[in-house]
């Protein structure tokens, strides 16, 4: 059922203790179990067993090779190695015999770089000083100290004139020219080190002590340039060893890597098992489906398990049942909260009704189409990774603040259906970019003959338009009017489900409730039209005022039974509700009226000067862009607000926990147990 999570059962499973490792190698193939803790009344009467040397191997083979593959360059790996016992995946990883070469080409290569850091360092504090005449060893005098320096250039003259108060205790070498900004500058022992220091602090200055090198600054940067070039290419050299090295054992790194972080999950798992001399017991969930499925797998691999159905009053683990079509949508209500397992799932309704409400409050071809495009961009650039990338550096590093790649992606893909009802909506409400051109569509058609005889009034471009076939400006109110019917609409949904979710629950007085809050909207409904249509309210003289009325204080009634007088107290809430679907419309003028008044200005700049129309130009790009971008996100932010607070809060209670199968997605290696799993459940990546 497309409206429900799928139904979950909690079983134990128990069987031979020597037997424990085969059992949990099945179930972790299968990824169809949720392994939970064993309950008081099991744990009681068992006792936890870990295999300390088996852990300790696993955990020691894994941070070796974890610690390889940091040092090793990645390459591509095709493979789907199986082993068939722990022992076998020991072998294989001790059987990768190239520690001590990795060690010893890492350990030269942080040499060199730790080498190449400082010749670059030098040759870049050197060159600045190439001034300077003389070798360097003239500055290394004993008992004296010697620095670079730096200085703003308009304060060089008066730090100058100090150091020159100074001149038997400071020696001050500079360029011979007033737009010097730095220096080679000695220290004698005849001043004090803070007397120095405030020289150079009271002028903001820079200096950093003169590295110990031979010869004249120009001398330097020559020898350490091609000591530079030496040690990069002893770099490469290395570098070119451990690509050889990856090459040949690379894959092998990477499926040990794999199946000994499996085997250790595993191992997690044993140790938490309950057991006794001769067998051992584990609980958890599972789809009701697959319970045979697990049954049979285990009878043909170990004989000696059996699987028991447990009664308990705790609420299953949450595992959506969607097509594929709109499971995208599923990250919504995650965001919100996940669903218990026995409540409704309201991912097909959000995914019906957040694409409608999107696409009306945004409600033009024109920005729908260039957000259409933008997500379209972004899915070509994360799921097929497109080297084509327009998007400026700084704006895709405040994007990937918010929001990681993966959920830009489902973002882009729940936008589209929205986008595309929004170009719909834009041709009915003739709105392109604010712009009203249907009328010169049709007139293009008709003269082609396309639309045979009929040739509509072309109409101005920003006045009311009469080829739109329905413009929201001059029929907002009627718009509003059927937001409203939106708003009842989804209300009533809402409340609808609350009373199954109370009746399947037993809470009886909370489903009369919400029955009177039912009855209550559609009474305020009924009675706001009728005021609307000018009808009577006396049920003397209309009798449908027998039906308004009876909506009304019947449920209220109803409320009071069965929440009692806290009901009563929020009663408005009911009507603030329906009436904020209204926003929908709100908005949608809103960004209406700012396109009319964008496309306004420029039509009037085209008639005055050049100067204007290049500023009303500007003004169109400019405005039509921030237009849009108010539609990217508040249409978004406000449509799934409609949702989680005026509709979820009917029924939805959420605070479920995801389902999380035992189990492990494999890239590189193979299941162990091989079986037939017509519709198995897997993992989804978050």
């Amino acid at each position: 059922m497309v409206l429900k999570p799928v139904s979950m059962e909690k079983i134990a499973i128990v069987g031979l203790r020597k037997n424990r490792q085969t059992v949990i190698s099945v179930l972790h193939d299968l990824e169809v179990l949720q392994i939970e803790p064993l309950s008081k009344d099991v744990s009681s009467h068992l006792r936890n067993e870990r295999d300390n040397e088996l852990t300790r191997q696993i955990s020691d083979q894994l941070l070796r090779i974890r610690a390889l593959l940091t040092v090793v360059p990645e390459i591509n790996v095709e493979s789907n190695k199986v082993f068939e016992s722990i022992e076998k995946v020991l072998e294989f990883a001790d059987s990768i015999k190239i520690d001590e070469q990795v060690a010893s080409l890492e350990k030269e290569k942080e040499s060199l770089l730790t080498k190449i850091r400082e010749t670059e360092n030098n040759i870049k504090l050197v060159e600045k000083f190439n001034f300077f005449p003389e070798n360097l060893n003239v500055l290394q005098l004993k008992n004296t100290n010697s620095y670079f320096g730096s200085i703003e250039a308009k304060k060089f003259e008066l730090f100058k004139k100090v150091i020159s108060e100074h001149k038997n205790d400071i020696f001050l070498y500079s360029k011979e020219d007033k737009k010097t900004d730095y220096f080679v500058i000695t220290v004698f022992p005849n001043i004090s080190q803070q007397d120095f220091a405030n020289i150079i602090q009271q002028h903001n200055a820079k200096i950093e002590p003169v590295p110990i090198l031979d010869g004249t600054p120009t001398e330097i940067t020559t020898r350490e340039q091609s000591n530079l070039k030496d040690l990069n290419q002893k770099l490469k050299d290395i570098d070119n060893e451990l690509k050889k090295i990856s090459e040949k054992h690379y894959a092998d790194l990477v499926i040990a890597e794999e199946q000994l972080q499996i085997e250790n999950k595993k191992l997690e798992v044993i140790s938490s098992l309950g057991v006794t001399s001769d067998a051992f017991a584990l609980e958890g969930w599972a789809p009701k489906k697959k319970i045979e499925q697990i049954e049979t797998t285990l009878k043909k691999s170990d004989d000696g398990s059996s699987i028991y159905k447990m009664k308990t009053d705790e609420h299953p683990p949450t595992l959506f049942h969607n097509p594929k079509w709109y499971r995208l949508f599923e990250s919504f209500i995650r965001f919100y909260s996940v669903p218990k397992g026995n409540e409704f799932d309201p991912t097909l309704i959000f995914a019906l009704v957040f694409p409608v409400f999107y696409g009306l409050m945004i409600g033009d071809t024109g920005y729908c189409l260039v957000i259409l495009l933008v997500c379209v961009w972004v899915i070509r650039r994360i799921q097929y990774k497109s080297k084509i990338n327009i998007m400026p550096k700084a704006l895709k590093e405040f994007g990937l603040l918010i929001l990681r790649e993966r959920q830009m992606l489902k973002l882009a893909k729940s936008m589209i259906p929205g986008c595309i009802i929004g170009i719909v909506i834009g041709i009915i409400f003739d709105l392109h970019f604010g712009f009203h051109l249907n009328g010169y569509v049709f007139d293009a058609l008709a003269t082609v003959g396309i639309t045979g005889g009929w040739v509509p009034e072309a109409g101005e471009l920003l006045n009311r338009p009469s080829q739109a076939f329905l413009d929201p400006v001059h029929n907002a109110g009627q718009l509003l009017l059927w937001s409203g019917y939106i708003g009842i609409g989804m209300v009533s949904l809402g409340l609808i489900f609350g009373i199954l979710n109370a009746i399947r629950e037993g809470e009886k007085r909370e489903a009369i409730g919400k029955m009177g809050w039912l009855l209550f909207g559609w009474g305020v409904v009924t009675f706001g039209l009728a005021i609307i249509r000018g009808e009577g309210m006396n049920p003397m003289d209309n009798p449908m005022g027998f039906i308004y009325f009876g909506l009304l204080f019947g449920g209220i009634g109803l409320m009071f039974v069965g929440e009692g007088i806290r009901s009563l107290m929020e009663l408005p809430t009911i009507v603030s509700h329906i009436l904020s679907y209204t926003r929908l419309i709100g908005i949608l003028l809103a960004s209406v009226i700012l396109a009319h008044t964008i496309d306004f200005i420029f039509l009037k700049a085209l008639n005055i000067s050049l100067p204007f129309i290049i500023l009303g130009t500007v003004i169109l790009i400019v405005g039509h862009l921030f237009n849009t971008i108010i539609g990217v996100f508040e249409p978004g932010i406000q449509g799934a607000r409609l949702i989680y607070v005026e509709f979820f809060s009917k029924f939805y209670r959420g605070n479920g926990r995801k389902f999380q199968p035992f189990g492990s997605l494999r890239k590189f290696t193979k299941e162990q147990f091989q079986f037939e799993q017509p519709n198995p459940v897997k993992k989804k990546k978050n």
